[in-house]
């Protein structure tokens, strides 16, 4: 039997149960509709969250002085002290009044002499500047120095927090992108690049450009105003990032209220940026970055007084739990799919029984086993593919209102989403349902014997 022919033959027992297709069909666009929803809304927001964290320093190293925490070391100095503690306590019973006075002087004298005696402080200097840019695959180093201060404009005023950036390198290693003005660049003195939300939402009257702002009691130029960030999470750079952006050697001043930092200060840093040649081994980098500050700072891995943090590491979990977050969903809105493909299979187990008599005929007449196998294989794919279909363009349009009412919320662009994996996924899937709901009726449909088939009541 020809295709065409099998294929009418498929359309045509469709038709003839309009009521009861279209029920089964329902049950597959309800199922193909939410894993649809679920694997474009996730994909969505994976890109969204991704594009968040590189636009603050995703792609970046940041290195952090910090002093090594010992456990064991405060655990021994708790028992030594309780152990002083019980023998002071022991002496002073046995002593006179007198004593026990003289005894009391001495044993507060020495936590006073030993709170005095602080550690020196972890600080990253210029020279471990050197010894980053002589790694061969870092491309950039910048400094960060960073402080609050209050911002006043008019009667109001707010608390914003400034970023000192190395001005030769901070333009080439930043995601922000400037919307008003400039960059800050080398040379700049008593100048600042604002965020899009302090310039535009912060104070009643908009900063503009050129305006001159002050900042704790200093004024600075505004030479740039960053571009709001894009997307659903553009806002949170401007939460969690600076809002103020300024060469590094003028925040010393800044934040100790004097007019020059002494040469000393001018070379401690609160952290140090790294941006990787994009063909460099990332790990690798890694692994170098800590041998070489390792060396220069005379520590060991035990000792180390510094800390590499990596964006990209937080990045690749957070990728993980969305993606598996959005597997999870999608399996129990697989479940729809099952009942889908169990009305299916109910559907065509009924039309095999309505159909009885004609198989038989079309058995007397010469059709083969295989010939009436596919006309009910392909009867379950045509409803099968005809709810995926549908289902598709539910769960698109109902994912681009689900996009549209939250950027509506957050007063953001809109932005069309589509998952391509999502829509082939999608229809691959509603194809198979159909087919494996159809294989046994079929099956069984294709084994009948002519002679029962016609007997058949």
């Amino acid at each position: 039997m020809k295709l065409a022919k099998i294929l009418k033959i498929a359309l045509n027992m469709v038709r003839a149960n309009k009521l009861r297709s279209w029920l089964t069909i329902i049950g597959v666009i309800i199922g193909i509709a939410s894993v649809m929803v679920i694997i474009t809304t996730g994909e969505y927001f994976q890109e969204q969250v991704t594009e968040t964290l590189e636009g603050l320093g995703g792609d970046t190293i940041t290195i952090i002085a910090s002093i090594p925490f010992e456990i064991s070391s405060e655990d021994d100095t708790y028992e030594e002290d309780m152990e002083e503690s019980s023998d002071e306590s022991a002496a002073m019973s046995t002593e006179t009044n007198a004593g026990i006075e003289g005894e009391s002087e001495n044993a507060t004298s020495d936590p006073i002499e030993s709170e005095t005696e602080t550690e020196t402080e972890a600080e990253l200097t210029r020279k471990d500047v050197f010894v980053l840019r002589s790694i061969p695959a870092v491309e950039y180093v910048n400094v960060n120095v960073q402080t609050g201060a209050e911002l006043k404009s008019g009667s109001e005023s707010t608390f914003v927090w400034v970023d000192g950036v190395d001005p030769a390198v901070w333009p080439d290693i930043t995601k922000k992108k400037v919307g008003e003005g400039r960059m800050l660049a080398p040379g700049d003195r008593a100048v600042v690049v604002i965020s899009n939300e302090l310039a535009k939402n912060t104070f009643e009257q908009e900063i503009r450009l050129n305006q001159m702002i002050p900042l704790n009691g200093k004024s600075y130029r505004v030479i740039g105003i960053l571009a709001k960030d894009g997307g659903l999470l553009g806002g949170m750079g401007d939460i969690f990032g600076s809002s103020v952006y300024m060469p590094y050697q003028e925040v010393y001043s800044l934040r100790n209220g004097e007019e020059y930092a002494s040469e000393r200060e001018g070379d401690v840093y609160d952290t140090i940026e790294v941006k990787l040649y994009n063909e460099a081994d990332y790990d690798t980098a890694l692994q170098e970055i800590e041998r070489k500050l390792r060396l220069s700072r005379r520590v060991t891995e035990e000792t180390q007084d510094f800390y590499v943090n990596s964006q990209k590491e937080a990045i690749e979990s957070t990728r993980k739990l969305i993606n598996g977050l959005t597997a999870f969903l999608a399996f129990i809105a697989g479940i729809s799919l099952l009942v889908g493909s169990t009305g299916i299979a109910n559907t065509m187990f009924t039309s095999v029984l309505e159909k009885t008599k004609e198989i038989g005929i079309m058995k007397a007449i010469g059709a083969k086993n295989s010939d009436i196998m596919m006309i009910f294989l392909c009867n379950a794919a045509m409803i099968s593919l005809v709810g995926g279909i549908i289902g598709i363009l539910l769960g698109t349009a109902a994912v681009q209102l689900i996009l549209f009412l939250i950027s509506a919320k957050m007063s953001i662009p809109f932005e069309f989403a589509l998952s391509l994996k999502g829509t082939l996924i999608a229809t691959l899937v509603s194809i198979v349902v159909g087919l494996i709901a159809g294989i046994v009726p079929a099956k069984n449909a294709s084994e009948l014997k002519p002679v029962d088939a016609l007997r058949y009541e």
